[in-house]
């Protein structure tokens, strides 16, 4: 018994859309990473554990820097009046007096050592500690001026030499402790922060003395190694991950209460701890970088129109022109 045409038609076109599909599916197979636009605001009233990104730092992830060389860079946007304290005093752990934007400060003996980073005086104060030895230095550039300023720390673990720029130029430069200053593993304490790289507040809500950052944060990278020993200009794009990259946070999630690593694996995730009044941090739709426009990297088969997804884990799916089959 003969198959009737129309059958036949039938399959020939569901035979042609699975080819078009196989075809073209290979060039879309890694799609564009929507950029977000959007930064972390804090407000500054990070007490009573609120106001701040807590990243757990144990058991071991790779966020934990501090064992060797390393370098901390990020987006700040913040205002003087937010951010009163100072002016800027160097040496042991001063940086905490100021208002704290990163904070692996340690409390009671049995760590390796710690590290931090404030605007204190309208200025990036910067510091590590190992034992009873630390130092602080501070920069001389305004930084809380109400612009997106790029901040760049670096570590030498070997000298212990501390450097801090600000847009790509050296701002300050001073010795500091060398050896370990990561978390120690498995370390016993009494304090639940301790475990903790704490963004935006100093992680132990010790007193009114030791202030909370007010003001925007965006794209903060962890690395293990010395990414800058000269000026440099700051990249206008998010990062993308390389070998050296410990943690990468591009703050664009947009809502929620996760901050994700966007290194391979994502091993280091955050969680804001939202509270105080105005309670924060908040999701804010602004960013140092240009607003992209994100196109396909490879032209599609005639007939068919690949539309870039709106979120990095949605796959792009091609819209299809099927021919029109009249049957004679």
């Amino acid at each position: 018994m003969p198959v009737p045409r129309t059958i036949v038609l039938a399959g020939l076109v569901t035979v042609f859309c699975c080819l078009l599909l196989l075809g073209t599916s290979w060039q879309y197979a890694t799609p564009v990473r929507a950029q977000g636009n959007y930064a972390l605001r804090f407000y500054g009233t990070g007490r009573d554990n609120v106001d701040r990104v807590r990243i757990r730092i144990d058991p071991h992830v790779p966020a934990d820097i501090g064992a060797g060389d390393f370098t901390i860079e990020f987006w700040i946007k913040a205002r003087a009046s937010d951010n009163p304290g100072g002016p800027c005093t160097t040496g042991g752990t001063a940086w905490i007096n100021g208002h704290t934007i990163v904070d692996s400060d340690i409390f009671g003996p049995g760590d390796y050592g710690d590290y931090g980073i404030s605007v204190y005086g309208g200025r990036i104060a910067y510091g590590v500690s190992r034992g009873q030895s630390g130092n602080t230095i501070c920069g001389a550039t305004p930084v809380a001026d109400g612009q997106w300023r790029h901040i760049a720390v670096t570590r030498n673990a070997t000298t212990g030499q501390l450097r801090i720029f600000v847009d790509g130029r050296l701002d300050a430069q001073g010795d500091g402790p060398a050896g370990d200053v990561s978390y120690r593993d498995n370390r016993e304490t009494r304090y639940a922060n301790d475990p903790y790289l704490v963004l935006g507040a100093e992680k132990h809500d010790a007193g009114p003395e030791y202030p909370s950052y007010a003001g925007l944060l965006d794209e903060l990278r962890l690395s293990t190694t010395l990414r800058y020993s000269n000026d440099f200009t700051p990249s206008r794009q998010p990062f993308v991950p390389d070998a050296q990259t410990a943690a990468l946070y591009h703050f664009d999630e947009g809502s929620g209460t996760m901050v994700g690593d966007a290194t391979p694996g994502g091993l280091s995730p955050g969680m804001l701890s939202i509270g105080g009044s105005p309670a924060g941090p908040v999701w804010e739709a602004d960013t140092p970088f240009p607003s992209p426009t994100a196109t396909p990297s490879r032209t599609s088969t005639p007939g068919v129109t690949a539309t870039p997804a709106a979120t990095p884990a949605t796959t792009m799916q091609p819209r299809l022109a099927l021919p029109l089959i009249t049957q004679p």
